[in-house]
């Protein structure tokens, strides 16, 4: 028995996505193994990843968005928002500050490149039931993911 309890704590300190939520060194391993995954076919953020990427008010609006999309139709969330990218061919030279970390709250600034093409993401993190989530994405092109999604969901589609 006493096996296994230490081969789930080395299988969970793996899972970046179960960092507890405790300080400013778990919020930057949370990050840190966000961007990590970027190799071979990359995350699932959007997908099967996404609860235990996303705070739920964020992920609800991400999935109401997917939603309310007619079919053939693109999203307005039509890219991973972590790297801030349709495609990758792998992300390198990754730099995260985090600021933060009591309390249950953080900010990570996370730089990085795609290709020739440098990027620069801040993160809004908080504590859900004692893991790190993402609350919402600052880029340049989208100062608030949270915004630009009740933004898009308030304006009617047009059906094809």
């Amino acid at each position: 028995m006493c096996a296994c309890r230490y081969a789930l704590a080395a299988l969970l300190a793996l899972t970046p996505a179960v960092a507890l939520a405790q300080d400013a060194a778990s919020a930057g391993r949370f990050v840190r193994g966000l961007y990590s995954a970027y190799h071979g076919s990359g995350p699932d953020y959007l997908g099967g990843q996404a609860k235990d990427v996303f705070a739920p008010p964020l992920l609800k609006l991400i999935r109401r968005d997917a939603a309310q999309t007619p079919p053939g139709d693109v999203p307005a969330l039509d890219g991973d928002p972590i790297c801030d990218c349709q495609d990758f061919d792998g992300i390198r030279d990754v730099d995260a500050k985090i600021i933060g970390g009591a309390g249950g709250r953080a900010s990570a600034t996370v730089q990085f490149w795609i290709s020739n093409d440098p990027r620069t993401v801040r993160l809004d993190l908080v504590a859900v039931h004692g893991h790190w989530r993402v609350s919402d994405v600052h880029t340049a092109e989208t100062p608030s993911l949270i915004a630009f999604l009740r933004q898009s969901l308030s304006t009617p589609k047009s059906r094809k």
